[in-house]
Order: C-alpha cells, then structure tokens, then sequence
C-alpha cells in the first residue's frame, strides 16, 4: 500500500522509527509525509528533506505551507525548489483561514501550477475547511491535481464528494472518514480512479483506514487501485 497522508509531529528519531514501523505493521510500501511539529514552516519543510533522504525507499516529501505568514512566499518557493518535496499541502483548519479569501493563496498557485506539483487540502470540520472554499482554485488551475483530504470529514463529506465528481483535477482521500452513507456516496458517484488511500498517521490509528473498505462490495482490484495504484500516478508511475 501506498499512504498519501501522514504526519510527523515532533523532531525525534524515535518519533520517526515509530512511524517507520507502524508501515511495516500495515504493509504500507511508502508514505507521504508533512511535519505539523510547532517549528517554522521553513523548519519543518527542512526536516521533511532531512527524512526522505535518511530513507528514501520508504518517505515521500510533503511540504505544508501557511499561507497566512508573511514569508510563506518563499517557503513555497523552497519548497518547490526541494528534490525531496513532492507535495504541497494546506490545513486551513489548523491554521485558521478562509481559503477563498486569503490573499497569498493565488500568488502561491501560480507557483505551484508552473511546478505542475499535486496539492492536498484539509476539508471537514468547521467554517474554515468547506470544500467549495478551495473549489475556486481547482477550477482557475485545471493542471494542478487537488487532493480534498479526510473526504470532507463528517460536516461536509456530501459536498465534498459532489466538487470532487465535478472537477477533473479533483480526488478524495479516505482517512478520517468513517460514514458509510457518505462513502458510498463516493464509491457510487466518482470514478474509482480517483480515490486515493491514506491515513493521517499518528493522529489516527493507520488500521481504520486499512480496513475501511471491508464493509462495501468493491472487487480486489478496485481495492488494490485505491490502497496503492491510484496514488502511485501523483507520483509519475502507473
């Protein structure tokens, strides 16, 4: 399996071998990781590099950016700028802002759509992760593939799925989202292709997310694409 989402929470060795052996628990082959530690945004994107190249057969870089700071300009560009960052991800949740009203966020598109990097957005939850609050920009930058993490949650995992059918560019992650009417909802109204497995490791236990899908009629192969193929294509393999 291939993990699209997770964290690392503190700068720690220990920490780090933690999640490296909850792969090895839940047959995880890779896995995207972001630092959400309390250190900068430059900080964080730095030890993310530091990760990937202690183990580059097991992590994949994943950058979170703020958009709400000052240089959050330039920790785009070093992230963009970074063989190790491979992702681009945004927590307007944890960081508290209205996504189609902030006013670095067009500028760091642009970037990112030169880029041609996929991005992961936080939906779910509260007035500041609503899926149509980033649908403005899936749209204004149709090359840029959109991620909308945890399905939309349990506040707007309908929705989600709706944006997420309407939009090309547009996927859905799975962790986090424990509704079956909502993920039936996914599973009957988006192509399978476009469903994409991860976990939110550690916040989450990585075997909710491995065993989701136990309880629908989906066949070994459509759960094979959603645990590991689908998101090997972000990634350019197939």
């Amino acid at each position: 399996m291939l993990d699209i989402h997770a964290h690392i929470k503190t700068k720690s060795q220990d920490e780090l071998n933690k999640l490296l052996s909850d792969m090895d628990d839940n047959n995880i082959k890779k896995r995207v990781i972001s630092s959400t530690s309390n250190d900068s945004i430059l900080d964080n994107i730095k030890y993310i590099e530091e990760c990937v190249r202690k183990y580059p057969e097991k992590l994949i870089g994943c950058a979170l950016i703020n958009p709400k700071n000052s240089n959050s300009i330039s920790d785009v560009d070093y992230a963009l700028s970074s063989s190790e960052i491979e992702m681009i991800e945004f927590n307007s949740f944890e960081h508290a802002y209205y996504p189609d009203l902030n006013e670095n966020l067009d500028e760091i598109f642009k970037k990112i759509d030169e880029k041609n990097i996929p991005v992961k957005v936080f939906t779910g939850i509260g007035c500041f992760a609503i899926p149509q609050q980033w649908e403005k920009y899936v749209v204004k930058y149709p090359k840029i593939k959109f991620i909308f993490l945890h399905m939309g949650c349990f506040d707007y995992g309908y929705t989600c799925i709706d944006v997420v059918a309407r939009n090309s560019n547009a996927y859905i992650e799975i962790s986090n989202q424990y509704e079956n009417q909502i993920i039936k909802k996914a599973l009957d109204k988006i192509e399978t292709n476009k469903i994409l497995f991860g976990t939110t490791y550690p916040e989450r236990l990585t075997s909710s997310s491995v065993k989701l899908l136990d309880n629908f009629n989906i066949s070994p192969d459509v759960k094979r694409d959603i645990y590991f193929k689908n998101n090997l294509s972000f990634f350019g393999e197939v």
